[in-house]
This record gives structure tokens, sequence and C-alpha cells, in this order.
């Protein structure tokens, strides 16, 4: 991951370890899906207050091509300009990962992506690349996440089986903020596997537990927040930019308490 070290400094120039989830859902979107969330990322940006960008490529395919179309739009507006990982969450045999991993990379100018570890290692490994990071779903945010991800192994949990995988093949992970588990998880990585951290916003994670967890190696990971920001104007009223600024600029309060 010889990536990580310019992920990090990224974080450490800015003083923040927010991550912008871009998830686009039209009924909510003022005007154009590129437009609206290309002038909330700009303003992010301007004013250092995230550190990376996570659009969901669900969100963009459910839109057929004119989703997709703009999905290539944004990641080539923000290439080398901030951190993309593109949430494909994706993990196939060895051949069929081989070619999403150029899809996701190549085509869509991705720095890193989410990729699901049930396949085994022949399904992970085409993604790891050195100028890349690979997230593994690992105790992930949402209420399934108990039916297979909490299984015993022995004396171990089966998402603790994930993170010592991750030790080994030098990939990061994904892991929600609505558990405890992260404590387990940074003891397994020593707090040195990057983290995309997912469960913060909407889904009322405890940003508390994941920054004392995290705070003595802070830079490498990335806190995601998604509708949260994206559509805080619901909340806050006034203007979607305004409302998101306020939003990222309330959670980078809270997270700056730890670093």
């Amino acid at each position: 991951m010889q990536y990580l070290d310019q992920f990090t400094k990224y974080a450490e120039e800015r003083n923040t370890i927010l991550c912008f989830g871009i998830d686009p859902i039209k009924e909510k979107v003022k005007g154009d899906i590129v437009s609206y969330f290309s002038s909330i990322t700009d303003k992010l940006l301007e004013e250092n207050l995230i550190a990376a960008i996570k659009p969901n490529y669900a969100f963009f395919a459910q839109y057929g091509f004119d989703g997709l179309n703009a999905l290539k739009q944004i990641t080539s507006r923000y290439k080398n300009n901030v951190p993309i990982i593109l949430d494909g969450k994706r993990g196939d045999i060895g051949k069929t990962s081989d070619a999403y991993a150029r899809e996701l990379y190549e085509l869509w100018n991705a720095d890193a992506t989410t990729v699901s570890p049930y396949m085994g290692s022949d399904s992970v490994l085409p993604f790891i690349r050195d100028d890349k990071i690979t997230y593994m779903l690992c105790r992930t945010s949402n209420e399934g996440a108990k039916d297979f991800q909490e299984l015993k192994i022995g004396k171990k949990f089966l998402y603790e089986k994930v993170a010592e995988k991750a030790v080994e093949w030098g990939c990061g992970l994904v892991v929600g903020a609505t558990s405890d588990s992260i404590k387990r998880i940074v003891k397994i990585t020593k707090n040195k596997i990057p983290m995309l951290i997912p469960g913060i916003g909407a889904q009322g994670g405890d940003l508390e537990t994941v920054m004392t967890a995290i705070k003595s190696n802070p830079y490498i990971h990335r806190i995601n927040a998604s509708s949260s920001i994206a559509y805080a104007y619901e909340k806050k009223g006034g203007s979607a930019i305004d409302a998101a600024i306020k939003e990222a600029k309330e959670l980078n309060k809270k997270m700056k308490e730890f670093f």
C-alpha cells in the first residue's frame, strides 16, 4: 500500500479524515446530479472539510446510462484533486475480479474501492495494487451484519478473521461505526491498516467510540458521511451547499477533539 503514505499526507495537510459519500437520490437532489454534488464537493474542498469522496456505484447505476455518465463526470472532475473511493463492493472468481478491478480503477478513475471477502484470496487480490487502497468488508454498519459477520470460528468472530487477512494481504477494511467491534479490529491491526468507517451520520453511529479507538493514528482512516451532508438542508434548512458545509464543520469539530 505505497499509496497509503500519499493518502495519509492528504488528510494531515487538511487536518481532517472526513469522507463525503456521494449517494444520488433524484427526489432529493436539487437540479442535476453532477451540478448538485460538484457544487457541494467544491465548497467542502475549498474549506478543507473533507479528505476523500466516496461515490456509491449503485446509486448512480440505478439511473441507467444517465447515472453512469454522471459518475464518470464526477470521477473525472476530481481525479488527482481528492482521493476517490468508489464504493463498488465487488468480489468474484479471479478473472472476473481482474475485470472488475480494471473497470473501477481505469474506467472510473478510482483511487480506492470496497470489496467483499466472502470468496477468498483469489477474489480479493486482483484489487490490491501498490497505488490503490482496497477496503474489505469487515464489520459493516447495517443491521444484518450480525447474520454472518458475528458468527464464531473457534473463539473469534468471522469479522476478526477478515481483519487478520487484511493484515496478511495488505489491504484496508470497512468497519461500521454502529458497533464497538472497532476496538477488537484496531487491536488486531495495531491501528496500521486503513479503515473506511461509515455509519456516523444518518445511521447514528458512535463517533466518540470510533475516534477513541483510532486516535493513535487517525490520518490513515476515513470516516464517511453521505446523506447527512448531501441532504443536510432537510434538517437544517437553507441552501443545500450552506447546510452541507454546516454539517461537515460540526462533524469535523467533533472529530478534532481527538487529534
